[in-house]
């Protein structure tokens, strides 16, 4: 949905609510760039042959091998390069089947077929930030795997503290399954839980986990699935710690005079567990762009002005951060007065009740020929503000370096979240105005510079880590058919 009334407030409005961003990006206006409905494309040939797919459908069931196009492009991979192609009708790189399996026996036949007949597998939503597709390589077909299937609460043991369920599991449903049994998960998670466990390095929460490989199956605990990208396995189970259900959880918003500000409230609330929930921070430019997009193509009301006003006599200006961060429990009035006395000693705002759901503005961004990468890391305390401050020059000079005009430039935007006791996860978006006509390779190019500065960054693996992912990667999957060309990190 967007976030203005177009027949209400009228077209016009509407595009002149677009000048502040083409300004930003030094453009001199926003293209109309809709993408081509998919009604209109055809349906690419699979490069499963007659002989796979009956023995995939043999063993799945016939209804749990998806082959039409909606359900390819659905599953096809989320970075810009990919959004990109699917947007003009370029559906060369869209798996050639979706699977899904029921359980985790299922899952390893799928595999053990897989490997057999030469076929790579990509687990759906394990990838970092935006998943690209992995490259289909020396194998002969790409099937992915979905396991929204595998949905289930197995077990609760409230006197033990702990609870397992299918990776399957979607935010929503796992909440509202552990609420039926008077729990609720220890901490924060986003996605499925599989999903979550494959793309994060830090879990605090999780207890174990079971993966399965072509080589069969094994409970990985806390030192293989977390972060794994789906390159090792994919995870169907995990266990993870639980406590009793608490009242709901109230969200406030916080303006910080500047992102280091905000930054120092969001670990000193961690290291003194004042929060729980979802709890994010926002850097000046996600702040302001935020602020604008919520604000845009309708007219500020009486209390946003006197607002407005409020912060410029406050002395909040382009370097604001806003900070959302979520109080709940039997103890939730005493920690949100605590924080409040935190915050207003780091000179923070209080904006008031929020909601910690976030409009995602991909999808409009791409329909004004803009495009949008995001890469994710994690970083400890220490590290964390160089990473951040080191990673938006790199991907800054990179966007100003692939630009469709002289002078423009593109938008970095910052937000940390997950925040645990020893450091928390940076996600840096990349806004940038697109090279019609050569924009996939643009926003490929962009993302390998990310994934370059982030490895420069991150430095060089010792000899024997390095020959230690290998020696696993061989043993749990020696024909290299799980996510090929992605790596363990």
């Amino acid at each position: 949905m967007y976030p203005w009334n177009f027949e209400q407030e009228g077209a016009k409005q509407g595009e002149a609510a677009w000048r502040w961003l083409a300004e930003w990006v030094a453009m001199p206006a926003l293209l109309a760039t809709p993408a081509r409905p998919l009604a209109e494309m055809g349906s690419p040939a699979s490069h499963l042959s007659e002989a796979v797919r009956e023995k995939l459908s043999t063993l799945l069931g016939l209804s749990n091998l998806k082959q039409d196009l909606a359900e390819r492009t659905r599953h096809a991979g989320t970075s810009a390069a990919d959004r990109l192609r699917l947007r003009v009708g370029d559906l060369s790189r869209l798996p050639d089947a979706v699977a899904y399996p029921r359980n985790a026996e299922e899952v390893l036949a799928l595999l053990k077929l897989c490997a057999e007949v030469n076929v790579a597998v990509t687990p759906f939503g394990t990838g970092s930030g935006s998943q690209a597709l992995p490259e289909r390589g020396t194998h002969v077909a790409m099937v992915t795997c979905d396991l929204s299937a595998m949905s289930r609460l197995v077990s609760v043991d409230m006197l033990s503290g702990l609870a397992r369920a299918e990776a399957g599991i979607t935010t929503g449903e796992l909440a509202r399954q552990l609420a039926a049994q008077g729990a609720s998960l220890k901490g924060v998670m986003t996605g499925t839980l599989g999903g979550h466990i494959a793309c994060n390095r830090q879990i605090p929460w999780l207890y174990g986990a079971r993966l399965v490989a072509p080589e069969g199956m094994m409970a990985s605990g806390l030192w293989l699935a977390p972060g794994s990208q789906g390159t090792l396995g994919i995870i169907t189970s995990a266990s993870f710690q639980i406590g009793a259900l608490q009242p709901a959880t109230e969200y406030r918003r916080y303006l910080f005079t500047d992102f280091a500000s905000g930054l120092t409230a969001l670990r000193d609330a961690r290291r003194h567990d004042l929060f729980q929930g979802k709890t994010y921070l926002w850097d000046a430019g996600e702040t302001h762009f935020h602020h604008q997009m919520d604000q845009m193509g309708r007219s500020p009301t009486l209390s946003q002005r006197i607002g407005d006003i409020h912060r410029r006599l406050k002395h909040f200006d382009q370097r604001a951060a806003a900070l959302t961060i979520g109080f709940g429990g039997p103890r939730s009035e005493g920690l949100r007065k605590r924080f409040n006395a935190l915050a207003k000693r780091l000179g923070a705002l209080s904006l008031g009740s929020c909601t910690p759901d976030k409009v995602e503005y991909r999808d409009q961004l791409m329909d004004r020929g803009l495009g949008v990468e995001t890469i994710e890391t994690t970083a400890n305390w220490a590290k964390l503000p160089r990473v951040y401050a080191a990673m938006r020059a790199s991907l800054d000079r990179a966007m100003r370096a692939r630009v469709p005009r002289q002078d423009a430039h593109g938008l970095v935007l910052g937000e940390v979240s997950d925040a645990s006791h020893d450091g928390a996860k940076l996600r840096l978006a990349m806004i940038f105005p697109r090279m019609l006509g050569n924009d996939v390779a643009q926003a490929k190019d962009l993302r390998e510079e990310a994934l370059k500065a982030l490895a420069e960054l991150s430095g060089p693996e010792e000899p024997l880590e390095e020959k230690l992912k290998r020696g696993i990667k061989q043993t749990l999957d020696p024909k290299a058919i799980l996510n090929p060309g992605v790596g363990p990190r």
